[in-house]
């Protein structure tokens, strides 16, 4: 995060930064800017969940950041398109009988990933050089803006690193490691967003007495969830969640009996079904501790209201994941398991929010 724009958070140092940028008005507008990108990278998640979850990321062959944008247009350039598609183990071993009309049902969801992914690129590139043309951009934000910028293309070749994995011979989905970089890279970029957006629409904060307690259970929180979110990876690169679907045991016993069926040990964590599953219900179960433990926390100290508000979503944000889990789990229902993936990242933006609103520091 921006060092020296957290550091004045912390100690409570006035802005000094006269002119145009350090504005309330322009703070607001470059807020709402940031605040619109991170919304705009929650979407882009949810989408590149359902074409995830529908075998459709493997369709488009090519990666044409420019050309790409226009789709076939002609019955030449979709019979192109789908030559291409047959050329790789999953048509060939997945999809044998797929016809015109069905790669197009896959392709237009990667599609429509890309494009949004160009979009994102546009939300936050074209006003970052107009904010900071025009004067608007504090000097301490410009180069970690920048970074960002950078790191946002670099998701991008990530994605296609991702994708072409799925080329390779006997694979017909894409290799779970390398969908696990591209979620966590996304959600990091995510939540650096929201963290800058914060401190830039509150760049001081009073010193909470009340505050220490619910601001580590919150730290505590993060760390949790993270690594739920990160064990969640490897459920949708495997498909852990077609089997054992009952809960909240599996085949009748509390862990499976398969847990340990591959060797080396240390690889059923990533591989086995069984295990990656029980792996991601046991931290769900633990985020969900420890979450509801930030909540009560933070609702039973003297807590200001925007700190609060966190704790307080934080709490129906884990109540609401947890259920979407579960149901996820049983049903099968891969609607579910996208607003699963979507509010696990809202959840760790509260509990970042909570850890930003009480991160004032003890006077000396």
């Amino acid at each position: 995060m921006p060092t020296d724009l957290a550091l004045d958070a912390r100690t409570h140092v006035p802005e000094r930064q006269s002119g145009r940028a350090s504005s309330v008005a322009n703070r607001r507008l470059v807020s709402l800017w940031l605040f619109a990108t991170y919304a705009v990278i929650i979407v882009m998640i949810g989408i590149g969940g359902y074409v995830q979850n529908d075998d459709a990321g493997l369709s488009i062959m090519v990666w044409q950041p420019i050309s790409g944008v226009i789709p076939p247009l002609t019955t030449a350039a979709w019979a192109h398109m789908f030559a291409l598609y047959k050329t790789i183990p999953q048509y060939q071993i997945a999809n044998p009988h797929m016809d015109l009309a069905g790669f197009k049902a896959i392709f237009w969801p990667e599609y429509i990933h890309r494009m949004w992914g160009r979009l994102l690129g546009f939300v936050f590139g074209v006003p970052l050089v107009w904010f900071w043309l025009t004067g608007r951009l504090e000097r301490r934000l410009r180069p970690w803006l920048a970074l960002l910028f950078a790191l946002g293309a670099l998701q991008g070749l990530i994605g296609w690193f991702m994708v072409s994995s799925g080329f390779e011979p006997g694979h017909v989905v894409v290799t779970p490691w390398r969908l696990s970089l591209h979620y966590c890279a996304a959600v990091l970029l995510c939540i650096a967003i929201f963290w800058t957006a914060l401190v830039v629409s509150k760049p001081t904060v009073d010193y909470v007495p009340a505050g220490r307690a619910p601001r580590r259970w919150a730290i505590a929180s993060i760390v949790t969830i993270a690594l739920a979110l990160f064990a969640g990876t490897f459920v949708s690169g495997t498909r852990a969640y077609l089997v054992h679907n009952h809960f909240p045991l599996m085949e009748g016993q509390l862990i499976p009996p398969d847990y340990a069926a591959l060797h080396p040990f240390w690889l059923n964590w990533f591989a086995n079904k069984a295990a990656v599953q029980w792996n991601h219900r046991l931290l769900g179960t633990l985020t969900a501790i420890v979450t509801i433990g930030a909540f009560v926390s933070g609702l039973r100290a003297d807590l200001p209201s925007r700190a609060r508000d966190a704790f307080l979503a934080m709490g129906v944000l884990v109540f609401a994941q947890y259920v979407l889990g579960v149901s996820t789990l049983v049903s099968k229902n891969m609607n579910l398991g996208l607003l699963h993936q979507m509010n696990a990242v809202l959840l760790l933006s509260a509990a970042v929010w909570a850890v930003f609103e009480l991160r004032g520091r003890a006077p000396t």
